[in-house]
C-alpha cells in the first residue's frame, strides 16, 4: 500500500484495486489499468489520491479477513477517514452478499460517495442505493454462474480421464493433465503393500520409510494414519471414483496400476476383518479350525471363514465375501443365489480338506532332503546355526542397540532441519551450512546402515530360532505326525506353510488349493559330489515353494 497523502478526507479519492488471480497481478496489466482509471477520476475531481492495492485475491477470499488491505480500508472507513472511494466495479469489493451489505451499510452511514468506472453512487440517495444493491446482486449472480461453469468444466475434464486438480496421491505425478506413475515414489507404495501383506505392522513400515528418508506427499514424515489411508486408496488398483459435489454424479477414472487386485484385497479385507472383530480380539474361538488361519480366497483375497454346526452336520470352510457385503450394504435379492459372489461358490468340507492338506505336507516332509534328519546338521551349517540361535540376552542387546541408533538418527534428522531453518533465517552462511550438512548426512548414512544391519540381524535371528525350534520339535519321526494333537498339528503346519490359496473350479465343481511353503521343500534333493563314493559329500538342491492339490466335490456335510 502506498504512503498516505496528507490531505483532508473530503479532498482525497481512495482507490482500491484487486484482480481475481495472482497471475494477473504478476502481469500487472489489470491492476495498472484500474489504478490509471482511478487516477483519472481523481484528476477530474481535482483530488489527491491514496492507493489501496490488494493484488491478486480470488473469489475464494470473499471474507474481509481474507483480504488484509480491504480489511484495513474498512477500518479507515469506519474511522471516518474516507469520504470518497473508487473501485473498478462493485465486484472488486466483494461478490459475497453479506460482505457487500456490510459495506453498503457503512458507506451509507459515513456518507461516502462511491465511484466506479461507469459512474458514481451517493448511497444517501434512495435511487442510487437501490441501483447499487441491484449491481451487487448481478455481481453475485455472475460469480455463481462462473462457479457453475468451472464445476461443469472440471467434470468434463474428469470424464476425459484428466486429473480433477489438487495434489496427486503419493506414487503419482501429473503429466498432460493426467495421473502418471512417479517411479521414485511408486517403489515405496509397492514396498508398503508388500510389507503389509507379510503381516508387518504399520509402525514397522513407518520406521522403514523414515529410515530411508522417504517423505510423505506434503513433505513431512509419515504418520500411522497416512500409511493406513494410503493402503485404502483405490488409485493403486488403477482406478478411482470422482464424485461431483453438486450433482452427486460419480465418474470412474483410470490411472496407472501399482498394486495387484489380490494384494490390495487381502490387506484391506484383513484390516476390515480386524476392525469388525475388535471386541472379539481376546475372545476364545468356540471351535478349532486347523487351516482357517492359513487359507485365503484365490478369487477375492479374503481370508476364508469356518463354520461348524454339529446339529446341522455343517463342517465347512467358505469365503465370507457375500455375508460381509450383506453386513455392509444390507440384505439383497441375490444373497443366497449361487454365482453372485466372488467366485468361491461352494464351501469346502473341513474334515476332507484338513486330511488332504495335512497328508500332503507330511508326505512332502518325508520326501524332503532339506527336512530329513540325515541332513539336519548340514541345514544348520548352511543357515549359520551352531545348534542354537542367539540367546534371549543377546537378542535384548541387539534390540537395545537398535533403539539407541534409532534415537540418534531421529535427533540427527531434527538437527539437519534446524540447520536448514538457520540457513533460511540467515543465521549462518551457505559454506558453513553445506559443511555441517555434509557431515551430518555422512553420520546419518552410517546410522542408517547400522540400523538396517541390526534389523536384518534381529529378523534373521528370529527366523533362525523358529527354524531351529521347529526342526527340534518336528524334524524327525515322520510316522509319529499322525499322533499329534490338533494344536500340535497346527503348530507343525505353521512351521512350514506360509499360506494356502483356495479357488473353486466351476467346471469340475471341486476346489484347487495352492500351498505356499516357507522353505523350498517341494521336489528338493541331494546331488552327491561322487555318486559312487557318497562319503565325498553332497550338495542340497532347492525345490519349489508351492504345490497344487485338489479337494474333491463334497458339501459341508461331507456328502
Amino acid at each position: 500500500m502506498a504512503t498516505k497523502t496528507k490531505s483532508k478526507a473530503d479532498q482525497t479519492l481512495h482507490i482500491y484495486t484487486r484482480v481475481s488471480t495472482a497471475v494477473q497481478a504478476d502481469k500487472g496489466t489489470s491492476l495498472d489499468s484500474q489504478l490509471a482509471l482511478g487516477k483519472k477520476k481523481a484528476k477530474e475531481l481535482k483530488f489527491e489520491f491514496e492507493h489501496w492495492n490488494e493484488g491478486g485475491k480470488s473469489s475464494h477470499h470473499e471474507d474481509i479477513q481474507g483480504r488484509p488491505v480491504l480489511y484495513e480500508l474498512f477500518q479507515a472507513i469506519k474511522a471516518g477517514q474516507v469520504k470518497h472511494l473508487w473501485v473498478y466495479d462493485q465486484s472488486r469489493l466483494s461478490r459475497n452478499d453479506q460482505v457487500a451489505s456490510i459495506f453498503r451499510y457503512e458507506l451509507k452511514k459515513q456518507g461516502i460517495t462511491l465511484y466506479i468506472k461507469d459512474g458514481q453512487f451517493d448511497l444517501a440517495v434512495p435511487s442510487d442505493n437501490l441501483l447499487h444493491q441491484m449491481l451487487d446482486a448481478v455481481a453475485q449472480f455472475e460469480n455463481s454462474v462462473r462457479a457453475e461453469r468451472s464445476r461443469i468444466g472440471k467434470l468434463m475434464k474428469v470424464k476425459a480421464g484428466c486429473w480433477h486438480g489438487g495434489v496427486p496421491p503419493f506414487g503419482y505425478e501429473i503429466s498432460k493433465s493426467k495421473l502418471t506413475e512417479n517411479k521414485a515414489e511408486s517403489k515405496w507404495v509397492k514396498f508398503i503393500f508388500k510389507q503389509a501383506l507379510k503381516g508387518n505392522s504399520v509402525a514397522s513400515i513407518k520406521k522403514e520409510l523414515d529410515s530411508n528418508g522417504v517423505l510423505a506427499r506434503r513433505g513431512g514424515l509419515w504418520t500411522l494414519g497416512s500409511i493406513e489411508s494410503l493402503m485404502t486408496n483405490t488409485h493403486y488398483l488403477g482406478r478411482y471414483i470422482y464424485t461431483d459435489g453438486v450433482s452427486g454424479e460419480k465418474v470412474e477414472v483410470s490411472c496407472p496400476k501399482l498394486v495387484d487386485e489380490v494384494t490390495w484385497n487381502s490387506i484391506n479385507l484383513e484390516r476390515k476383518r480386524k476392525a469388525s472383530r475388535k471386541d472379539q480380539q481376546n475372545a476364545t474361538t468356540k471351535n478349532f479350525y486347523l487351516l482357517r488361519d492359513f487359507m485365503v480366497c484365490g478369487h477375492c483375497g479374503r481370508k476364508l471363514a469356518g463354520r461348524i454346526k454339529p446339529a446341522k452336520s455343517e463342517y465347512m470352510y467358505y469365503c465370507p465375501n457375500k455375508e460381509r457385503a450383506w453386513v455392509k450394504d444390507g440384505e439383497s435379492k441375490t444373497h443366497y443365489q449361487r454365482g453372485t459372489g466372488c467366485g468361491f461358490d461352494r464351501a469346502m468340507n473341513i474334515q476332507l480338506t484338513d486330511k488332504v492338506v495335512f497328508d500332503t505336507v507330511v508326505q512332502l516332509h518325508k520326501d524332503s532332503s532339506i527336512l530329513k534328519e540325515a541332513v539336519k546338521k548340514r541345514v544348520y551349517a548352511e543357515h549359520g546355526i551352531k545348534g542354537t540361535a542367539a540367546s534371549a540376552e543377546e537378542m535384548k542387546g541387539y534390540e537395545r542397540q537398535l533403539r539407541k541408533y534409532e534415537t540418534l538418527f531421529q535427533s540427527l534428522q531434527e538437527s539437519i532441519g534446524n540447520l536448514e531453518a538457520n540457513r533460511i533465517l540467515k543465521r549462518m552462511d551457505d559454506k558453513a551450512y553445506k559443511t555441517a550438512v555434509a557431515r551430518m548426512n555422512d553420520e546419518a548414512d552410517r546410522l542408517k546402515t547400522e540400523i538396517t544391519n541390526l534389523r536384518l540381524k534381529l529378523r534373521g535371528e528370529a527366523e533362525k530360532k523358529e527354524w531351529v525350534d521347529w526342526m527340534d520339535n518336528f524334524g524327525v519321526e515322520i510316522e509319529e505326525k499322525k499322533k499329534l494333537t490338533d494344536e500340535q498339528r497346527q503348530l507343525y503346519l505353521k512351521g512350514l506353510i506360509e499360506k494356502i490359496e483356495a479357488k473353486f473350479n466351476r467346471k469340475t465343481r471341486d476346489h484347487e488349493l495352492e500351498i505356499h511353503f516357507q522353505h523350498p521343500i517341494v521336489g528338493d534333493g541331494i546331488k552327491y559330489n561322487d555318486p559312487k563314493v557318497k562319503a565325498k559329500g553332497y550338495k542340497l538342491l532347492k525345490g519349489a515353494k508351492t504345490t497344487q492339490i485338489r479337494v474333491e466335490k463334497r458339501d459341508g456335510r461331507g456328502k
